[in-house]
């Protein structure tokens, strides 16, 4: 029988989803004490957390000599006490990345990295998650599975690249309904950055949005549907 989580894999990940910073902890190359420090973070088409970091920083030295890892994401509640609101900590290894739409993803959610992302000593890093502790208030404490919170979503890299090249070329409009529809400026030049199988990032080259899907779609037919219905609703 399926245990019933007070906290699901789907919502720590859509958490994940919707964080544009968090803590990462390393373990300190000298002395091997834990060391915290705030990131900006993004994720991969399965969720996993995505980091930019420059070689010259602690945390980087830190991965590169041991790169098991964590990182906390929060959405604490604007008053009140902080630790009533959900937070998921991804307990896992680090491991450097170059591929092409990880680059792409990070930008979508920090379009302003860009001024500088292709400077030599920085570089992508993916945390593959071992372990994720979620928790959201009282009694509401979960350790879950990495496949409850990351499934796979094979393929789905040539699938968004499809269709972000078809909402941008032949749906403008639609793209600047959604922006409109999340509080955008209705002046700027919005285009489609990313999208994965919860929703999508848009950005004006200088601010992001976050789009969040109804539901998920991880195949052709149901991403144009959601795409379709949710221009319409804008």
């Amino acid at each position: 029988m399926t245990k019933t989580r007070s906290f699901s894999g789907a919502e720590a990940r859509l958490l994940l989803r919707r964080s544009r910073t968090g803590t990462l902890a390393t373990i300190n190359r000298d002395g091997g004490s834990p060391y915290a420090s705030l990131i900006n973070v993004a994720t991969d088409f399965e969720g996993q957390p995505l980091i930019l970091v420059s070689a010259l920083a602690w945390h980087t030295k830190n991965l590169l000599a041991d790169p098991r890892a964590s990182v906390l994401v929060a959405e604490p509640p604007k008053t009140g006490d902080v630790l009533t609101g959900p937070r998921v900590t991804v307990i896992g290894r680090f491991e450097k990345t170059g591929a092409p739409h990880i680059s792409r993803r990070y930008l979508a959610r920090h379009p302003e990295a860009a001024l500088y992302a292709g400077f030599g000593d920085f570089g992508y890093w993916r945390l593959v998650p071992e372990i994720v502790h979620a928790v959201a208030g009282f009694g509401r404490i979960e350790t879950l599975a990495p496949a409850e919170v990351f499934p796979a979503v094979e393929g789905f890299a040539g699938l968004a690249e499809s269709a972000l090249e078809h909402m941008n070329h032949d749906h403008p409009r639609a793209v600047r309904h959604y922006a409109v529809g999340l509080g955008g400026d209705p002046a700027a030049d919005w285009t489609l950055r990313a999208i994965d199988p919860d929703g999508a990032d848009l950005s004006d080259g200088t601010q992001a949005l976050r789009l969040n899907f109804p539901a998920r779609a991880i195949d052709a037919n149901t991403l144009r549907q959601t795409l379709a219905e949710m221009a319409r609703s804008a």
